[in-house]
């Protein structure tokens, strides 16, 4: 056997008989020869003293051939000891005798003979033994796919025999090896063969590595039961310090395929959430995967990356186009948080921030541009904005740039339609603050409120907001239907802190109308001109300063004479307290609390004082008569259309004080109308006026000429302020100050703006210099 270990010009005798160390009758003494000995060294008169070599010559003669015959011969036993321990055979010398051996030899200067020679009997068992002889035949008969389990038995194996080598030849380790910069220990040395011919070689190397990766396939696969394998073969590859150049490169691109694969197979039939859950349960898997096996931090990240990459970052657009619509809709805010997490990492948040800025857009003009939604526009937008609120907070952790993204869609969507949102909206504030909402409690309401002041601040057409909102809050003020005086106040300061006092200073002045109007009541109720025993009517009056409040047409209207005496007794007390003063009554906006006496029984009836006019001349008409559509007409002077409306709410609207003949919704010329005989109710007050509070076509057409004239002369304000200012001014200039100057009222075509500019070169104001100049006229 020793043939097959070259000794490299060192003979290797097989006389054992001259090595005095490793001779066992030199090394062991029979316990017969003990008492013996002992005796020789005591002596008969006690204790002898021993004298000790000084070197190691004392041992060993000087001559080279006896030294290379000692080496010879105590390399001989320790090839033999190899033999048994590379081939998991007892050692039959004794251990401590081989140790000593070693170290009488390294004190001859033979360490590195005696290096080299152990050198190259590992060597040779690695190459012989491990390679030829288990390793090769399995490759060669294509049996490697369990060829994980081979090496790592192969690499216990010399582990445990590279210990029992490293205690053999311990002193040769430390005394020498350790002390040589060009050599590596018996365990670094032992770790390098095994490297080298077997991990690093490729016909092995690779079947190994293909190996290992298909375990990795199973584990994730989760048809692997035990991965102790696994932690043998990754704490083996770390030992032999191959992680980086061997292990990591083929794990990566191993972990690349798997999900690769996992994407193509799921990313077309899975549903979006179910795929965003099985992407973070592989982040999840491969994370605590590397923590199992101790992965280098670098393993760890790059694997994750491939994770992120092969399952989000090259399935973006699939993901969004297939999902990010229904997440939203269905406000799955859990599927959308680890849309927007993994999309964050993998550096794709753009993408989605794309998809939601659009989403908010499209879905906004569905609620915006149907006319038939009108109704319930504002409360769809408030709804639609809570939502994204919420998905905000809950899914995009309320992230700038998202929050951005949806402040824009709904600035732009908004005013898709102009005027129209601005009019809903400040019909809905009217919803608000009516007193039919009382059932809201304060904190609902206000923030309602500050939902609908949101909303506010998108919309460009303000001026709109602002006519509406007057409009009804002149009904509200004068006919007592505000909910509470605290939450008007409240809307007015909101409005005030978002737009200026000037866009609330007449809203103000009406507000100080109607108190300096409950002052001059109490004093007029409480003077002689009043005249409420006389005539039984209570009368109040509110004295509204024209400037400050909406225009009203001033309509006809017989009154009873005892309306007529009570409002000439007012007009006295007026003048006697204001001069200079004019008084014009607007019948339009007047309502009365009227006693009615049924057969069914009494009831208190809130009405418009048109209604109460039509309802008192059926006093002077017996039970059972009636009075036609002309009749109703000379008597009162109202016009058609106020005649219609005032008739179609008593005798065809939820409350029906008078019959109608013939029956049915519509009042037309020669419909007789009677005192409902048979009206009951469980309630004593009823309230019939909100004829008074529905819009009609006709008001709304107006309001929206009247913000349409007001805009114009604004126009032409502000470009004369910019003519005066800047006496000369090309037309894209002059275009633009005017759309920045204006902008806070609402989005200004540029026909309106050239339009404009005509007519105040046609008054004079202005004049054309050249194709694209203007200049002052002075």
């Amino acid at each position: 056997m020793l043939s097959n270990f070259p000794s490299r010009g060192l003979p290797l005798s097989q006389n054992t008989s001259s090595s005095p160390l490793l001779s066992k009758s030199s090394s062991r003494l029979s316990s017969a020869q003990r008492p013996k000995r002992q005796k020789q060294l005591l002596g008969s008169s006690g204790p002898r003293k021993l004298t000790l070599a000084s070197s190691t010559t004392d041992f060993f003669p000087n001559s080279d051939s006896l030294s290379e015959k000692y080496f010879n011969s105590t390399w001989l036993a320790l090839n033999s000891a190899l033999d048994n321990v590379f081939h998991d055979q007892p050692i039959s010398d004794s251990f401590e005798a081989l140790y000593r051996g070693v170290e009488n030899l390294c004190r001859v200067d033979k360490s590195r003979s005696l290096w080299e020679n152990l050198k190259m009997r590992m060597t040779n068992h690695i190459a012989f033994d491990f390679v030829k002889q288990s390793l090769e035949p399995a490759v060669k008969s294509s049996d490697s796919a369990d060829m994980v389990k081979l090496v790592v038995d192969k690499w216990l194996k010399w582990t445990a025999q590279l210990k029992i080598v490293q205690n053999m030849f311990f002193y040769l380790d430390r005394s020498y090896l350790l002390s040589s910069p060009n050599d590596l220990s018996i365990i670094e040395t032992g770790y390098s063969l095994f490297r080298k011919h077997i991990i690093i070689d490729g016909e092995i190397g690779e079947p190994f590595f293909a190996s290992l990766m298909s375990y990795f396939e199973l584990h994730r696969s989760h048809k692997l039961e035990d991965t102790k394998l696994i932690a043998l073969a990754i704490d083996m590859i770390f030992k032999l310090d191959v992680y980086l150049a061997n292990f990591h490169v083929r794990f990566l691109h191993s972990t690349r395929a798997h999900y690769h694969d996992l994407s193509e197979a799921n990313i077309e039939s899975m549903p979006i959430p179910d795929y965003l859950k099985l992407t973070m349960s592989a982040l999840d898997f491969e994370s605590d995967q590397a923590t199992t096996f101790s992965f280098q931090s670098t393993t760890r990240v790059d694997t994750v990356a491939v994770v992120k990459e092969e399952m989000i970052k090259s399935k973006v657009d699939i993901i969004i186009s297939r999902g990010f619509d229904d997440l939203v809709d269905a406000e799955d805010t859990q599927s959308l948080e680890y849309m927007y997490q993994l999309f964050t990492q993998v550096k794709e948040s753009k993408a989605l921030l794309t998809a939601f800025g659009e989403y908010t857009k499209r879905e906004g003009l569905k609620l915006v541009m149907d006319p038939a939604k009108d109704a319930i526009m504002v409360a769809s937008l408030l709804a639609f904005k809570a939502k994204l609120d919420r998905i905000l907070a809950a899914s995009f952790a309320k992230d700038d740039d998202f929050s951005n993204a949806m402040r824009e869609g709904f600035a732009d969507f908004i005013n898709k339609r102009q005027s129209v949102p601005a009019e809903m909206i400040a019909k809905y504030v009217d919803e608000l603050l009516r007193a039919g909402n009382k059932q809201m409690d304060d904190k609902e309401l206000e923030t309602r409120m500050w939902g609908v002041l949101i909303l506010f601040r998108f919309i460009e057409g303000k001026d709109v907001f602002e006519a509406f909102y007057k409009r009804d809050l002149a009904k509200r003020l004068l006919l007592n239907r505000s909910a509470s005086d605290d939450a008007e106040r409240n809307m007015l300061t909101l409005l005030k802190d978002e737009c200026g006092t000037s866009f609330t200073q007449k809203l103000e002045g009406m507000f100080r109308d109607t108190e300096i109007s409950r002052d001059f009541m109490a004093s007029f109720k409480n003077s002689k001109y009043s005249t409420a025993k006389e005539t039984g009517i209570d009368l109040y009056v509110n004295a509204l300063s024209q400037a400050f409040w909406p225009y009203y047409p001033d309509t006809t209207l017989v009154l009873p004479p005892e309306m007529n005496t009570a409002l000439e007794s007012f007009q006295q007390f007026y003048f006697s307290k204001q001069t200079g003063r004019k008084i014009s009554w607007r019948h339009v906006l007047g309502h009365c609390v009227v006693k009615a006496q049924f057969p069914k029984g009494k009831k208190e009836l809130s009405m418009s004082l048109f209604q109460t006019v039509v309802l008192l001349l059926f006093n002077d008409v017996d039970d059972g008569k009636s009075l036609t559509y002309e009749q109703i007409k000379t008597a009162t002077d109202l016009d058609d259309k106020n005649l219609t409306r005032t008739l179609q709410s008593l005798a065809c609207g939820k409350v029906r004080v008078l019959s109608k003949e013939p029956r049915g919704k519509n009042v037309n010329p020669g419909d007789k109308f009677a005192v409902n005989l048979k009206f009951e109710d469980k309630a004593y007050r009823l309230r019939i006026n909100q004829v008074q509070l529905k819009e009609t076509p006709e008001e709304n057409k107006e309001v929206h000429e009247m913000v349409k004239r007001d805009r114009e002369y604004e126009i032409q304000g502000v470009i004369v302020r910019i003519m005066k200012t800047k006496k000369t001014v090309k037309h894209v200039e002059l275009i633009r100050q005017t759309i920045e100057m204006t902008k806070e009222r609402g989005t200004l075509d540029l026909s309106d703006i050239k339009k404009n500019i005509e007519k105040l070169i046609n008054k004079d104001y202005m004049e054309r210099q050249g194709a694209d100049t203007y200049v002052y006229l002075s």
